[in-house]
């Protein structure tokens, strides 16, 4: 062999040699010390409880906002509900009597008027209501006159069905569907 040859191997097994060792160095000394690891689980922690502590405060700032909404719609509701009372019958009868006059007659809500009406029309309701479900595309059809199928493309789907040939699958990745029983042998 030309001596080059045999230097360059040699250079090459010497060089693995030297990897070996490096890895096995790097395998065997180049871990974190003790120290580091508990310093990088403190960090964790640390983490993990601001995380907590961070969801702890939204929620509690979301509640004292919804608290607030609440109250404030509830002071509107009460200052609507007590703007738009009437004074009450009584008090309305001492007043008039204190001013000499004779009080008017309160005009009547729909709640204090109860008329007796005539329910002989909810006796007639049939109890089933049929509804369409499909969607309504516009157009007067009644369900006689429904479209009659493409006759063609029927024969053309049949052909294809009951034909031999197989065609190449377009997506062979794809699981092939289940056989299905025939519904015309059932009826």
């Amino acid at each position: 062999m030309e001596p080059l040859v045999q230097w360059l191997l040699g250079g090459f097994v010497v060089s693995l040699l030297f990897i070996a060792i490096a890895r096995w160095f790097w395998k065997r000394y180049d871990k974190p010390s003790e120290a580091a690891i508990e310093w990088q689980k403190e960090q964790e922690e640390k983490r993990k409880e601001r995380k907590v502590w961070e969801s702890v405060e939204m929620q509690m700032r979301r509640e004292a906002e919804e608290a607030e909404k609440k109250a404030v719609f509830q002071i509107k509701r009460e200052a609507a509900s007590s703007s738009g009372k009437a004074p009450d019958a009584k008090v309305v009868a001492k007043a008039f009597e204190s001013l000499g006059g004779a009080p008017e007659p309160a005009p009547q809500t729909g709640a204090d008027i109860i008329e007796d009406a005539d329910d002989s029309d909810v006796d007639n309701i049939p109890d089933l209501v049929e509804v369409r479900q499909d969607a309504w595309d516009g157009s007067e059809q009644s369900d006689n006159e429904l479209e009659e199928p493409d006759w063609e493309l029927v024969d053309r789907l049949k052909r294809i069905a009951e034909s031999e040939e197989m065609e190449e699958t377009p997506h062979p990745e794809l699981p092939h569907a289940p056989s299905l029983p025939d519904i015309s042998s059932e009826e």
